[in-house]
Order: structure tokens, then sequence, then C-alpha cells
């Protein structure tokens, strides 16, 4: 299937208001270049907040992603908290500036914390 075949799908099945740039579709990534479902090669400029810092698929990101899925692949931590987030916020306090106490808020969606505040 091709980048257009692909674009004529989702604009059957996806709202308008989704829309995307430019009809191109990601077949594999690696670094900071894409390849499409034609083999054509990108640089990603467009990449989302997750692979800035270490582009797609790094090695170290890839092994701690099937290390936590072969352990269980996620749960509410408000529901069923896991060592690792706690850990996360023990890191996050150590690097905090300032001398007042720190408790992080720990959660994905941004606009959550200022619903329960």
């Amino acid at each position: 299937m091709n980048n257009n075949q692909l674009q004529a799908r989702k604009n059957k099945v996806i709202a308008r208001g989704q829309g995307n740039v430019y009809p191109v579709y990601v077949d594999h990534a690696l670094n900071a270049e894409l390849w499409d479902v034609e083999g054509n090669r990108f640089i990603d400029f467009g990449t989302g907040i997750a692979v800035c810092n270490t582009g797609h698929s790094h090695p170290k990101v890839v092994a701690a992603v099937k290390e936590q899925v072969d352990k269980f692949s996620h749960t509410c931590v408000m529901v069923n908290p896991y060592e690792v987030a706690v850990e996360l916020a023990e890191k996050l306090v150590a690097i905090a500036p300032g001398n007042s106490e720190k408790k992080p808020f720990l959660y994905q969606q941004v606009q959550k914390p200022w619903k329960i505040a």
C-alpha cells in the first residue's frame, strides 16, 4: 500500500480535524530518520516528544521497554502503583532545585493536575 492509498483510507475513517501535514506514512524509523511505506528516507523533523532526546529505536530505550513489557505494560499508578514510579519520583526530588519539600505529581495528561488542584 502506498502513501496516497493510505491517505485515502485515513480520510474515510479519521475526523478531518485530525489532519496531517503531508501524506507520508511511516514504515520504520531509526535515530533521526524515518522511511515511508514507499521506501523514501526522510529526516524526522516532526518527531514525537518521546523521541526528541534519544532518536528512534535507541538501544537503551528498546531494552528498557522490552524489560518492562515482560513484567507488565501499563497500570494506572493511582490505582495500582509500582516501584519504578517511586524510583522516578525519588530521582525527580533529588534533582529539583530549592530547599523546600518536593513531591512530583506523576500523570500522563497535562490537564489532569489542573482538574485535581
